[in-house]
C-alpha cells in the first residue's frame, strides 16, 4: 500500500478489539461505502472476525452499531467513506 493513499482507519472495541489485538487499523479507501470497506477488513482478517460483523448469510449484525465519525451510520450499504474518516465498531454488550 502506498502511504500517500487515502485511508480510513477502523475503531474496534471489545470482544472484536481482543480478537485482533489492536485497538484501530487503516484501510485504503478509495471511495467507497462503509460495507465495502468492512468486506475488505473481513477478507484480510478472515473468520477470526467475521461473526463479529456479518451473520451466515452476509448480512450485518443489527446488533452491531457503527459509527462514522462519532456519528451513528443510518445504511452502511449507501453511506460513502472518505480520507481521514473512522468507522467505530461497537458490539452489543452482554450482561447480567
Amino acid at each position: 500500500m502506498s502511504v500517500d493513499a487515502p485511508l480510513v482507519t477502523l475503531r474496534f472495541f471489545g470482544a472484536l478489539r481482543d480478537t485482533i489485538g489492536q485497538k484501530e487499523v487503516c484501510l485504503p479507501c478509495a471511495g467507497g461505502t462503509v460495507k465495502e470497506i468492512l468486506l475488505r477488513f473481513v477478507e484480510e482478517h478472515g473468520d477470526a472476525v467475521r461473526h463479529f460483523i456479518f451473520d451466515e448469510q452476509g448480512n450485518q449484525w443489527r446488533s452491531l452499531l457503527l459509527l462514522l465519525n462519532d456519528e451513528p451510520i443510518e445504511d452502511n450499504q449507501e453511506t460513502h467513506v472518505k480520507a481521514g474518516d473512522v468507522i467505530s465498531l461497537l458490539l452489543p454488550l452482554a450482561g447480567g
